[in-house]
């Protein structure tokens, strides 16, 4: 028994949803990958990094929660601005 016939042998539609996924499969859209990346995995990859960094850089200056609370701080200075970058460079701004 295969799991995708089971699910439909009850319905009556199960012809019209074939076609569906048939008719997705076959489309023709952009790939959206690059988009993905871009948009979820840069700026995750970029806060983690620049939260490293600046913990890095500033551990000699700062000491306990406030080394915490500026190392986060400028991590997300830094993931915003790289956001509003890949914006402008992505669609610019008219």
């Amino acid at each position: 028994m295969n799991k995708d016939t089971n699910n439909c042998s009850g319905c009556d539609q199960k012809d019209r949803c074939g076609l569906a996924f048939e008719k997705l499969g076959k489309s023709k859209g952009p790939n959206v990958v690059w988009n993905v990346i871009v948009a979820f995995l840069t700026p995750i990859l970029v806060f983690i990094l620049s939260l490293a960094g600046s913990n890095k850089f500033l551990e000699d200056q700062f000491q306990g929660n406030m080394l915490t609370i500026v190392t986060f701080s400028a991590a997300m200075v830094i993931t915003l601005l790289v956001i509003v970058l890949i914006r402008a460079v992505r669609r610019p701004i008219k």
